[in-house]
């Protein structure tokens, strides 16, 4: 079986998936690592959605702040057209575990309701996770603080805020497009945290 998780940046999806590894053995891939290794191999000339990011790390910290609070639709934009390039790697992924009979978990902010929409004469289970809360940043903060590798463990509260800002309203645009396309979309901020775990465990799973 395939089983997809997809959702914003910094609501849990990782966390979701190791659990699902530990619990029943089910091994996991991120389309971050698909992203990755298919910038390995392209170029912005033929696949310019997969480097579009390049234009927020270019900028400052301050235009980025700006860009996640005063433009957040922009930065959708950016992660939409990224995910649309990432899942020319995704499917065909997707399509070999499938033939070869395996069960994964492929997770991910690549995994949009319009593409898993897309997917045909495929067995597969998908739930899509967001955050809507005014004190999601809290999240954020306390979860960089416990991974010593996290980036943001290194950036201004400033900036945590406005990412946080970004994936509220990403993670509502997420909601909206899961239920056009009738798939199960579970809000994170409901109640506490491994509660939604176990929530979102079984609904993939079971």
């Amino acid at each position: 079986m395939i089983y997809l998780l997809g959702g914003p940046p910094r609501v849990g999806k990782s966390i979701i998936s190791k659990t699902i590894t530990k619990k029943h053995g089910i091994n996991v891939v991120s389309t971050d690592s698909l992203g990755a290794a298919l910038e390995n191999v392209l170029n912005p000339e033929v696949e310019p959605g997969l480097f579009v990011f390049n234009r927020f790390n270019e900028m400052t910290a301050a235009d980025r702040i700006n860009l996640m609070v005063e433009n957040t639709t922009e930065l959708i934009n950016y992660t939409i057209e990224e995910s649309y390039a990432v899942w020319k790697a995704v499917k065909p992924f997707i399509l070999k575990e499938k033939d070869e009979g395996r069960d994964v978990v492929v997770e991910g902010v690549a995994v949009l309701p319009a593409l898993v929409n897309q997917l045909e004469n495929i067995d597969y289970r998908v739930v899509f996770i967001g955050n809507q809360g005014n004190e999601h940043k809290e999240n954020i903060k306390k979860s960089a603080k416990e991974n010593e590798r996290d980036w943001m463990r290194y950036v201004s509260d400033e900036y945590v805020d406005a990412f946080a800002t970004f994936v509220v309203q990403m993670s509502s645009y997420i909601e909206k497009e899961a239920h056009k396309y009738g798939f199960e979309y579970i809000e994170m901020d409901k109640r506490p945290f491994h509660d939604v775990v176990g929530e979102i465990v079984g609904s993939l799973l079971f």
